[in-house]
């Protein structure tokens, strides 16, 4: 079975030589960069590193041309490019999850001790050097530490984490082929960013993204929302189908609240899209459906907490650690704004005032889970002082509803975040991108989003 693409960027027929030349691409570029993983020799490694993702970066903006694209091609590339990128070497941050994982084992909270503390000595292994910020108790969230210690239980694996982070990235692909179809899919199965990000670099975020995506298009029902807005303006009768979806629609809310309190428990950001699904319940159906869709999307996030917390402490942030404090990367507001203002690249927290009231507004005027998640995360990222490229991967799923070009773009132009690799290798300590990497990394994400995007056809949320 094919689909056919909407959205034309090429021919009516397109071409079978395109869908060989992109595939290809994508293949031979992870073939490339896989003995170029090492950032630790980045002077020799990361210009590699840029040629084989300039490789795939072309297959990949080759696929947007492509008019239909069958089952078997879909799965055959997004599983080949991952099972060959498992080979190449992770980034340091997964030395830390085996890290946290392990230590649980060992009856240690990972919240309690940093991996250099005196009392963990007898535990340390013999990859315990490779873990970056040994002097701070781990930043990540109690559901990750949960599926941390999971997997350690299994074995302390850099090939079992990596696995269990692309099994979760392929489920992903297979929920948004099967709401999309295929050829709208492998903008987020093809892209380069997500095949590096889960089954090279062995990030964590698939995780993340799984339930958030799940959580999206339970509560974004197809057709639901669409059609009754149609009947409110008086354009249509209200049909018995609809009547039977609107009556099942609060389950779908209810389900999508359980996803996304998951989501939540990973990955701390996803809370305020949880308030945005109660407010759009009490709107729609009143306080006790919002109750009911707060109380269970907070369940999930509240059990993770449990073997963290006691009713005498609950500390899962290092809140005296120079890292949350005034920690940068690649930021871009807080960078234009300590120009301005030096002591504002000391502190990290004043970014958190004006998200907070761009969440206020987007909740007064945004209808679906859909646009208010888009729009947000492209608000934190643009406002966080701590970024890292494969965080721009949380925002691709949402591309592919809206053809957003500015997601696009920075799927490509956000790997100019490993030049902080670059120049520490060069003897430059700063974890810090220079002005030339900043502009190159974020200007196609602006002018994607806030130019290109207009000109894009606003695809069906539901179809």
């Amino acid at each position: 079975m094919k689909y056919r693409n909407p959205y034309l960027l090429g021919s009516e027929d397109g071409s079978p030589y395109l869908l060989w030349s992109s595939a290809l691409l994508i293949v031979l570029g992870t073939l490339y960069i896989v003995p170029h993983g090492n950032f630790i020799n980045a002077t020799s490694t990361v210009p590699r590193f840029w040629q084989g993702i300039g490789i795939m970066a072309l297959g990949f903006v080759l696929s947007w041309w492509l008019r239909s694209l069958s089952v078997l091609w879909f799965w055959g590339i997004a599983v080949l490019s991952r099972l060959v990128l498992l080979l190449m070497t992770p980034g340091a941050e997964i030395w830390r999850y085996l890290w946290d994982g392990y230590i649980q084992l060992k009856d240690v909270s990972p919240y309690e001790y940093a991996p250099d503390a005196t009392a963990l000595i007898p535990y340390r292994t013999e990859w315990w050097d490779l873990i970056q910020q040994l002097d701070i108790s781990t930043i990540y969230s109690p559901g990750m530490e949960f599926g941390f210690r999971v997997l350690a239980a299994i074995a302390p694996s850099v090939w079992l984490f990596k696995l269990a982070f692309v099994f979760a990235d392929l489920l992903t692909c297979w929920l948004l082929s099967r709401r999309f179809g295929c050829v709208r899919a492998a903008l987020y199965a093809w892209n380069p960013l997500i095949i590096y990000s889960f089954a090279g670099g062995g990030h964590f975020d698939s995780w993340f993204i799984l339930p958030l995506v799940a959580a999206w298009l339970f509560f974004d029902t197809p057709n639901i929302q669409t059609s009754l807005s149609a009947v409110r303006q008086g354009r249509t009768a209200i049909p018995f189908s609809l009547k039977r979806a609107a009556r099942r629609q609060p389950i779908h809310w209810f389900v999508s609240a359980i996803f996304l309190g998951i989501a939540a428990a990973i990955n701390w950001v996803a809370l305020p899209i949880l308030l945005f699904l109660g407010w759009r319940s009490f709107w729609q159906r009143g306080i006790k459906y919002a109750g009911i869709v707060l109380v269970l999307g907070l369940l999930p996030l509240l059990a993770s907490l449990f073997p963290y917390c006691s009713p005498d402490a609950c500390s899962l942030i290092p809140a005296q650690a120079a890292l949350i404090n005034h920690g940068r990367s690649a930021d871009l507001i807080p960078y234009i704004a300590s120009l301005i203002w030096k002591p504002l690249r000391w502190v990290n927290w004043p970014y958190a005032i004006p998200l907070f009231f761009i969440v206020l507004a987007l909740m007064w005027r945004v209808r679906t889970f859909l646009e208010f998640s888009e729009w947000y995360l492209a608000a934190v990222f643009i406002l966080s002082p701590i970024l890292h490229a494969w965080y721009f991967t949380w925002i691709v799923p949402f591309a592919i509803a809206t053809g957003n070009w500015g997601t696009r773009l920075i799927s490509i132009s956000a790997f100019v975040y490993f030049a902080l690799h670059l120049r520490v290798a060069q003897g430059i300590p700063e974890w810090f991108l220079p002005p030339w990497a900043r502009v190159l990394l974020w200007l196609p994400f602006l002018l994607g989003w806030f130019w290109l995007m207009p000109r894009s056809r606003p695809q069906s949320r539901y179809s």
